[in-house]
């Protein structure tokens, strides 16, 4: 079973993997640091100014992890495109993701398109449109280990586990 656990930067998808991961007792990944590690690149944005994940090299990366774990947890703003299981979208109040967004030194442009992104539902979007499973949690408010033991819930309630 591969969770995808994603939605817009800042939203706590790290913390919540983290946390999942040990409620459960499963390998948790984090798709930008395998992407780093095993330098799985296609371009460079300029606008941007960040590296672009291959993501057909990323697909065949977790398939090979995926052979040696029965259960696994993959965790970014674009998890929901590897053809997971099971999709958990993170939201957030813009308010409080613009005060993160802040608090990390991004700039004002950065912020600006990942606020309509949250806005759009842009993770929800393209998860309901690959036709996946798809459940979402607000973390607004939230503690991470409040979160994950209510996605751990909802896991061992569908059978999942």
């Amino acid at each position: 079973m591969i969770i995808a656990i994603t939605g817009t930067p800042c939203a706590g998808k790290t913390a919540v993997s983290k946390e999942l991961a040990e409620l459960l007792h499963i390998k948790a990944i984090s798709l930008n640091l395998l992407a780093g590690r095993e330098n799985l690149f296609s371009s460079y944005d300029r606008r941007r100014k960040c590296k672009v994940v291959d993501m057909e090299k990323l697909k065949k990366e977790i398939r090979k992890i995926s052979k040696t774990e029965k259960n696994l947890i993959i965790e970014s703003h674009y998890s929901h495109c590897l053809n997971p299981d099971i999709v958990i979208i993170l939201r957030c109040s813009t308010k409080a993701l613009i005060e993160r967004m802040k608090k990390r030194g991004w700039p004002k442009k950065k912020i600006e398109e990942n606020i309509e992104a949250e806005i759009m539902e842009m993770a929800k979007f393209e998860a309901v449109q690959a036709g996946l499973e798809v459940y979402e949690f607000d973390g607004t408010d939230r503690r991470p280990k409040e979160i994950a033991t209510g996605i751990a819930k909802l896991l061992r309630e569908k059978g999942c586990l």
